[in-house]
């Protein structure tokens, strides 16, 4: 999935935040204890992995089916094309009105180019998905 943002939200132990839509399948799967990998990806390198990530899929499809990836050590998908990735553990979950704040503690992470941007997905439109 793409994420509706994320930021660092501590940094002694490092830790971010991520906000998960509640109609997302994947919330299920991010709660206190549960691991994942957050995958950055690359300003200009990554309009193919973004397109493929914000379509809808089918319940049970394989949402990594022709994308190049390779095992964390928590067993999560790193993206190969990814520019860095932080593998995560999920500390507490914060409810909001249509949203999941998620905290999780950072435990390993990689990043590939040191020099490159982050890519950002702005929606031209603030108030619906």
């Amino acid at each position: 999935m793409i994420a509706s943002w994320v930021m660092q939200a501590s940094l002694d132990p490092m830790g971010v935040a991520i906000s998960v839509a509640k109609d997302r399948a994947i919330e299920t799967l991010l709660h206190p204890g549960d691991r994942f990998v957050l995958n950055v990806l690359e300003e200009g390198h990554s309009q193919a992995l973004m397109k493929h990530f914000l379509k809808r899929f089918a319940p049970g499809s394989d949402r990594f089916a022709g994308v190049k990836t390779y095992a964390a050590t928590n067993g999560s998908p790193i993206l190969a094309d990814a520019l860095a990735y932080l593998e995560c553990e999920v500390k507490s979950r914060l409810e909001s009105s249509d949203h999941w704040i998620v905290y999780s503690s950072v435990q390993v992470g990689r990043v590939a180019k040191q020099d490159a941007l982050t890519a950002v997905h702005h929606r031209k439109v603030g108030n619906h998905y």
